[in-house]
């Protein structure tokens, strides 16, 4: 009896031990089963994450968009096929380049670094904008590129910026003495009365926006020429200068009326006149010199020079030569 107690002691103990070490087997290859899914799991998230990374998306660019959370959490769970096909549908991807995405991503996630190749930006802007001649309040121009920065400007769109933005204050450099010599230019063909201050402002926006050359508002300055002085308009449209034209008007008021030459501008109503000269039919033409001299000396204000009196005086001898009272 004893010995059946003791062999049925045995084989319970070892059942016991069987089934304690095949639930051991059972616990341990659960948690490797866990331990496996959750390995997988995390292996899945990293490799949606890479995923999101490559199109530039972080964290930290989701508080700024939050479109973007339900795209972040599609790669995050793997189906990138998904997160791809609704990130092409977001404003952010449809509505940001390239540059402007990798400044924003930078900075979101490296401000110094950001904050320093803005810097830079600005320091070669304003060297440029300063050799083309470009007057601008530090201010306004440090918020005007700081947004052409952020928005991925290049020099072109960052100057219609500025000159849509009210702030300049002036030109200086290189426009200013391209529209001295411009102004120079109008002068000698007998036009700068017709252009006023809002014509140059203008012409130096024109200028600065890359709109207008130089050649362009010259040909601007000979057309209304022509349209002024029509009797020599095609003269003027080869390039000959009204001061040229009008050189032997202004010697022959200079001589007759005993004035300086330099005194005598455009708006002296005989030299204009003479320069717009209608034949008695109604054609602009060239009044003749001999015409003009005859004028000159039939105008009020030759009897008062020397040349009247010498020239009386030279006829009122001739006179009493010829009466043969001398």
């Amino acid at each position: 009896m004893a010995a059946a107690d003791e062999a049925n002691a045995a084989r319970l103990a070892a059942e016991a031990a069987a089934k304690a070490a095949s639930d051991a087997t059972a616990a341990k290859a659960a948690t490797d089963a866990a331990a496996a899914a959750a390995k997988a799991k995390q292996d899945l998230e990293n490799s949606g994450m890479a995923a999101a990374a490559s199109f530039g998306i972080s964290q930290a660019l989701l508080a700024a968009h939050p479109e973007l959370v339900a795209v972040y959490n599609m790669f995050k769970a793997g189906n990138t096929a998904g997160a791809t096909e609704a990130l092409y549908q977001t404003a952010y991807y449809k509505n940001s380049s390239s540059t402007v995405k990798a400044r924003e991503k930078q900075k979101l996630e490296q401000p110094a670094v950001y904050e320093d190749s803005l810097q830079k930006y600005k320091i070669a802007a304003r060297q440029r904008l300063v050799s083309t001649g470009i007057k601008i309040d530090i201010a306004a121009f440090d918020l005007l590129a700081a947004d052409a920065y952020a928005k991925g400007m290049d020099d072109n769109q960052f100057d219609q910026a500025i000159l849509v933005s009210g702030k300049i204050t002036g030109f200086g450099g290189n426009i200013l003495g391209d529209t001295t010599s411009l102004k120079y230019y109008a002068n000698s063909f007998g036009v700068d009365k017709y252009l006023d201050a809002n014509y140059w402002a203008q012409k130096q926006k024109d200028l600065f926006a890359g709109t207008i050359t130089s050649d362009d508002i010259q040909k601007e300055i000979r057309d209304k020429a022509s349209s002024a002085f029509p009797g020599y308009a095609d003269q003027i449209n080869n390039g000959v200068t009204i001061d040229s034209i009008a050189s032997a008007y202004k010697g022959a008021m200079a001589n007759i009326l005993e004035r300086d030459a330099d005194s005598i501008t455009y708006d002296d109503p005989r030299l204009r006149a003479a320069l717009q000269y209608v034949t008695p039919d109604g054609k602009p033409s060239t009044k003749p010199l001999w015409q003009f001299e005859k004028e000159l000396r039939s105008s009020p204000e030759w009897q008062y020079t020397n040349n009247a009196r010498n020239t009386i005086d030279s006829l009122s001898l001739k006179v009493m030569q010829d009466w043969g009272i001398m």
